[in-house]
């Protein structure tokens, strides 16, 4: 019966593999709205119905606040010429924004864009969200980085994988009902991550909604995720769009 068992084995082992398998999300256009086209999003992030966005490239990089429905500039504050901005995140009532290359984190006071004070961490910033209670940052690598908001000291650190293989190129980040949203860059799909494991639980291709952008754009790699926790819907988005799109997710 050694034989029954083996196959048995083989069997077990397959089934475990197919349940781990990331699925496959698709995803239906509910709206589009306009879109900054000079804007390089770096961050987009809705709370309490309000949009906030992060933009980057030297000189150019600003913190924004957005009118969610027409995609109006209600406010925004450059940063200084000598930093590019990239993510931003929302918590406990304080705005944080990465710098690329410059080591530091700015933190803001959202309704002003007053700024309160600053970190410094190592490595690149990439892309900034929360569980609620604890910042999670990428770097471009394939591992994020779980950090005190308080000191902006790292608690964790978490290495992303498609199965076996290191996700790398991790950018723009959401949580979402306790899971992890990234842009990979320079593609238009993102990765839906376990905060438990760091494996891809699911991916969803947004290759459709760039060759939806009325032309001519100079509309560059997808990037930008905000989740309405009123609705369950996306907003995203990404550099030089002349559009956002809101859309739903759903298995395919």
């Amino acid at each position: 019966m050694k034989w029954f068992a083996s196959l048995a084995a083989a069997v077990l082992a397959l089934t475990s593999c197919q349940k781990s398998a990331p699925e496959q999300l698709g995803y239906q256009v509910i709206s589009t709205r306009p879109h900054d086209p000079t804007a390089y999003t770096q961050g987009l992030q809705l709370t309490g119905g309000r949009l906030f966005e992060s933009t980057g490239q030297y000189g150019e990089s600003t913190l924004r606040e957005i009118e969610p429905a027409s995609g109006k500039i209600l406010r925004k504050r450059p940063l200084a010429k000598t930093v590019f901005g990239e993510g931003l995140t929302v918590l406990d009532g304080e705005m944080f924004v990465l710098t690329w290359k410059e080591n530091t984190a700015y933190v803001f006071e959202p309704d002003t864009f007053k700024p309160i004070r600053s970190h410094t961490y190592q490595g690149e910033g990439w892309g900034l969200t929360s569980d609620g209670k604890i910042l999670i940052m990428s770097d471009g690598s394939s591992s994020l980085k779980f950090i005190n908001p308080k000191d902006f000291t790292v608690v964790k650190t978490l290495e992303v994988k498609d199965g076996k293989s290191p996700l790398k190129n991790l950018n723009e980040l959401e949580w979402i009902a306790g899971e992890i949203f990234a842009n990979i860059y320079q593609t238009d799909r993102i990765a839906r991550i376990s905060p438990e494991d760091g494996q891809v639980t699911g991916w969803l291709d947004l290759a459709g909604l760039k060759k939806q952008l009325p032309k001519p754009n100079r509309a560059e790699v997808l990037n930008g995720i905000a989740h309405d926790h009123a609705t369950g819907h996306l907003l995203v988005t990404g550099k030089y769009w002349p559009q956002m799109f809101e859309i739903k997710v759903a298995k395919k």
